[in-house]
């Protein structure tokens, strides 16, 4: 065996025993170029992320008691190859622009990718400002407490009035003048008063303060008049409330930088609104 042979043996064995290393931990070249690209294959001239394959062979462990296969790995790049081959020939058949339901999950897909980076974790400072400035907000509903009573004829609501003006109290005048009482729930929402009186009835009460006669008020079945005897209107105290104004102020920071994407979006564009006087853009 010659000299030059005697050392050709070992540079193999160690030729070797690096690709052998480099197959075990995956540092083959495909391999190498896809992690330092953070790419886990290529369909045409798009790439599909690392971060897609792992959320993937994450989601198909949680539904296994096992550990995954290489051909379940296998599986995963699979389907997620064939779902970008099947967006692309979307894609170039238009479908994005031609189809509702496609066009209308494309926004909403788009939409839900800017708000998501507007999920700020918020001061409590700046949450009780917010708090402050739109307490109205976070007010549960006024709740009133009435008497009512329905008059059936003209002649009923002039011999009602006739009797408060005499001296009478509500109960007494509706006794005299026949009137009818109508049932209400104590403590009811006004919003609900609304419901069981009629717009104009809920109004009436809006402008009044306990103690306060109000009618002849047009109402379903004839007119009413109304007694309010106490009003419930406590604001809550903001621990109380602390989710809703943190899901308020988070919804209106999400409309805040959809908005500003949108301005981006039509700075950058070439938008031609054809003449039409009923028609205007921002």
């Amino acid at each position: 065996m010659t000299r030059s042979r005697a050392l050709l043996y070992p540079l193999v064995a160690v030729l070797a025993l690096l690709v052998a290393l480099a197959v075990a931990l995956d540092f083959t070249v495909p391999g190498y170029l896809a992690k330092n690209t953070h790419a886990i294959a290529r369909v045409n001239d798009a790439t599909i992320p690392m971060a897609e394959y792992v959320r993937a062979i994450d989601a198909m462990q949680a539904g296994l008691e096992r550990p995954l296969t290489p051909q379940d790995r296998s599986r995963a790049v699979t389907v997620l190859i064939d779902e970008e081959l099947i967006v692309q020939e979307a894609l170039r058949l238009n479908l994005a622009s031609d189809d509702r339901l496609v066009r209308k999950n494309l926004v909403q897909a788009l939409i839900g990718s800017v708000v998501v980076e507007a999920q700020l974790d918020p001061s409590e400072q700046t949450l009780k400002d917010f708090y402050t400035k739109e307490k109205a907000l976070f007010t549960g509903p006024v709740r009133v407490r009435v008497s009512v009573l329905r008059a059936a004829t003209s002649s009923a609501t002039d011999a009602f009035v006739l009797a408060l003006r005499n001296g009478a109290t509500f109960a007494d005048a509706g006794s005299a003048a026949n009137l009818s009482p109508v049932p209400i729930a104590p403590d009811i929402p006004l919003a609900k008063l609304g419901e069981v009186l009629g717009g104009p009835a809920r109004d009436a009460v809006v402008a009044m303060v306990p103690g306060d006669i109000a009618g002849p008020v047009r109402s379903t079945g004839g007119d009413v008049f109304i007694w309010l005897l106490d009003t419930d209107h406590t604001e809550p105290v903001y621990a109380e409330v602390r989710s809703s104004v943190l899901a308020e102020w988070q919804r209106r920071q999400q409309e805040l930088a959809l908005e500003r994407y949108l301005v981006r979006l039509r700075e950058r564009a070439r938008i031609h609104v054809y003449a039409n006087d009923d028609i205007t853009y921002p």
